[in-house]
Order: C-alpha cells, then sequence, then structure tokens
C-alpha cells in the first residue's frame, strides 16, 4: 500500500469514531462553601490554594457527577467532590459539593477522606473509593492513616457499607499510593487496584466475600527507565512512575483479562484474574506482553464490547484496541488528537447514557509549577459511543453482584455460620 493510501485509510478509521466534545472546562477548582466567610478563612490560613487544586477521576452514576482532587500539595479542602452530570445554566465550571460531607474531608482524621485519586462505581450504585491515607505535601504529612478502601452506597443516603484497612504487608502506610481500581462481580466480589508506591509497587487484590487483601507483584509493574521522560506541550516531565493504568476484560468474557501498565512504560500487559485470585507468587508464565504503545498512558479504561481505551500522553491523544479482534500491535489506533484539549488524558468513565468521557488536567503544568489560573486547565470531555463499562454484558444488562453487610464492620461468613452455636451457649 503506497504511503498516501495508508494516510487515507488511517483517517478514515479515525472519523469513524464521534469527536470528543468538552462539555466542563474549568480554570480552577472552586467549592460550594459552608459560608463565604469560610472561604476566606481558609484562603487566608493557606488551607484552599486555588493553583493546586486538580482533578484526576470522574464517574458517573444518574444524574451527578464524583471527581477526585488528589492532595498533592497544600491548599486542597476538598479530595472528592460531585456536581450535576450535565452543565446548569450552561455553567461549565461549576463549584463542587464536599461528597458525602465537609467532616468527610477533615485532614488528620482517619475517619475521613486524606488524599482520594480514584474510586469506581459498581452496578448497584456502591461506590469504592481508595483512600491512600496521607497528602503527599510536605506541610500535611502528619496525618498518619492507613491506606483503606471504603465502600458507600449512592442509593441509601451514602451509607458507609464498609471499611477495610489495608494491611501493612499488602499497603505500607508510609509509602503506599492507591492510584486506580476495577471491579469484578465474580467469586464473591472482588477488586483489583495499583498500587504505585516507590519502592513496592504492585496490584492489591481484594476480595468483598473473605474481607481480606493480598499484593501481587512483578517486574512488568515497575517504571522503566527509557519511558521516565518525555514532553507534554513543550513541557519536560521527568517523574518514574510505576503501575497506574489498569482495566479488567468485560463481565461477558471467559478468561477474564487484567490490563495494565506502568505510567513511565511504553508497554501494556496482561494477566489472567485467576492468577491474581489464587495469590500466586511466580507470576512469571502468566504475565503477558501486548505490545509497545507510541507514548506513555496514565488512566485507561473497558468497554462493555471489550474496547480498550488509553491516553497517549506525549502525543496529546486517546487511543483504543478492540481487544477481541485484534493483536495489540496492529489493533491500536488513535481516535482523537488535539494537542490544546488533550493535553494529559488522565482518566475514563462511561455514563448510563452510552457517553464515554475523558478528563484531561495538563498535569504537566501541575507537576513544574505552571498552573495559570487564568485559563482553562481542566476539561471533561465527551463521545458518543453507545456501550456501557466492564461491569455490564454486551447487551447492557448488569450481572448479579454480591450483596454487602451494612456497617463498617461486618460479620464475617464463618462467624455467621457459628453464631447459632454462640447463641446456644450464651443462653445456656
Amino acid at each position: 500500500m503506497k504511503p498516501w493510501m495508508l494516510l487515507a485509510f488511517l483517517t478514515t478509521i479515525v472519523l469513524c469514531h464521534e469527536p470528543f466534545q468538552v462539555i466542563f472546562e474549568w480554570k480552577l477548582i472552586d467549592f460550594e462553601w459552608p459560608s463565604e466567610e469560610d472561604r476566606q478563612y481558609a484562603v487566608m490560613r493557606g488551607d484552599y490554594k486555588p493553583a493546586n487544586n486538580f482533578i484526576t477521576t470522574a464517574k458517573f452514576w444518574k444524574d451527578k457527577m464524583y471527581l477526585t482532587l488528589p492532595r498533592w500539595k497544600d491548599g486542597v479542602p476538598v479530595t472528592l467532590g460531585m456536581t450535576s452530570a450535565k452543565p446548569i445554566n450552561s455553567i461549565t465550571a461549576p463549584k463542587l459539593e464536599a461528597f458525602p460531607t465537609w467532616d468527610m474531608q477533615k485532614l488528620g482524621n482517619c475517619t475521613a477522606f486524606q488524599l482520594v485519586h480514584s474510586m469506581e462505581i459498581d452496578v448497584k450504585g456502591h461506590m469504592w473509593i481508595l483512600d491512600t491515607g496521607r497528602p503527599t505535601s510536605l506541610r500535611e504529612s502528619k496525618a498518619d492513616c492507613s491506606p483503606r478502601l471504603v465502600i458507600l452506597d449512592l442509593e441509601d443516603n451514602n451509607k458507609i457499607l464498609r471499611t477495610y484497612e489495608f494491611p501493612e504487608h499488602v499497603a505500607r502506610r508510609k509509602t503506599a499510593y492507591l492510584n486506580d481500581i476495577v471491579l469484578d462481580h465474580e467469586d464473591g466480589g472482588m477488586a483489583y487496584i495499583t498500587d504505585t508506591d516507590t519502592t513496592d509497587p504492585g496490584i492489591i487484590v481484594y476480595s468483598l466475600r473473605d474481607n481480606n487483601s493480598w499484593k501481587i507483584r512483578h517486574d512488568s509493574m515497575r517504571a522503566k527507565s527509557e519511558a521516565v521522560g518525555f514532553m507534554v506541550a513543550k513541557t519536560h516531565v521527568i517523574n518514574p512512575v510505576h503501575v497506574d493504568g489498569i482495566a479488567l476484560s468485560p463481565a461477558s468474557s471467559s478468561n477474564r483479562q487484567i490490563y495494565y501498565s506502568p505510567l513511565s512504560s511504553f508497554h501494556l500487559y496482561s494477566i489472567p484474574v485467576f492468577a491474581l485470585k489464587n495469590n500466586m507468587t511466580n507470576i512469571d508464565q502468566y504475565v503477558k506482553e501486548l505490545g509497545r504503545k507510541t507514548s506513555q498512558t496514565d488512566g485507561m479504561a473497558m468497554s462493555s464490547t471489550g474496547v480498550l481505551y488509553f491516553g497517549l500522553l506525549a502525543d496529546d491523544a486517546i487511543a483504543m484496541w478492540d481487544t477481541k479482534n485484534t493483536p495489540f500491535t496492529v489493533g491500536q489506533r488513535i481516535i482523537s488528537r488535539d494537542h490544546v484539549l488533550t493535553q494529559w488524558p488522565d482518566s475514563f468513565a462511561f455514563d448510563e447514557d452510552g457517553n464515554f468521557w475523558c478528563v484531561t488536567n495538563m498535569l504537566q503544568n501541575f507537576l513544574n509549577n505552571r498552573v495559570d489560573i487564568n485559563m482553562p486547565n481542566y476539561r471533561l470531555i465527551r463521545s458518543r459511543v453507545n456501550v456501557k463499562n466492564y461491569q455490564y454484558y454486551e447487551n447492557g444488562t448488569a450481572p448479579e453482584f454480591p450483596d454487602y453487610i451494612a456497617g463498617a464492620d461486618f460479620i464475617t461468613p464463618i462467624l455467621a455460620a457459628l453464631l447459632p452455636t454462640i447463641f446456644i451457649l450464651i443462653v445456656k
């Protein structure tokens, strides 16, 4: 095929995906404060510094949009926020509400959220929230809480269904960074979590049924020196980041696979979920290197039809790969490239109406202390794809997700089985 024919062919492929449109766009992130006096006091004390607030993750449930704002620097009063999923009165830079409350944002209080980078919402409307347990800023590093998983019920007044603190051998209190999460409805409910720990990176596996966790480690999950440095919008980024983006093949697939990549890597990897669930110490034979990407990737997402979406940071682009039909080496293709709107595609999400969303946050400016709050910095862009996320079957229906026992503490299946005997002994 001649070069011009190949270019025309590739252009045709790209154009078959509906273009992204900007739906939300912020110069700076502000909040619905309890009062204007509270806001002014926070600014005066340095508890709110607009340039230090940025968005990493957005998820959707019904008419609401939930956003995470990790506390990488001082002056981030809210680490988990909420707003309408659609602009109201044409306002595309809405103020965020603290979610679920302002009390749940208090620094140094281990019952409140300290640093939330990501979360996921299951098919029942339960939000699985990753709390690293400490801000990464210097002034606020006194907060010393355990990394944990908190599950809230969006359908029942945001009731806490489960709080689980990861043990030290799974997520280190001083160095863990809970980055991203995907959910598996099988085997009593499972979560797979990337821990971008600077010294002990890996994929954490959490069992909802057993309320237990473990970590899988492998060299493929570590940053690679060749990919540590890159350019975004003429800004140099040098930052070794271990395993980051993660995706799970859709609910209808057999032999489900986890897909992952360190941010500092050009390679995409996969591993079957059974190897993770069985807590195998040596997973060399199960890890598969699928091929090389043209750039580093932050977040990724899987559709219910088996299409993997991922960002290409140094290319200001979003790419996709149909995991069911073609090998990654020849099947990956760019669906959107915009050197303004898609600077640092950080994360992705699907809503209930068949829309596909991407958070772009120009993170290269934040990392280099170059955020200009007089220009747009954070965007949510949207494309119509008419499918749902990986938790659903291809026809749009949802599998049965395991039930929860309400409350931060719960009765294990073993203890539940022993309750009748315990009751008889007490009576006697």
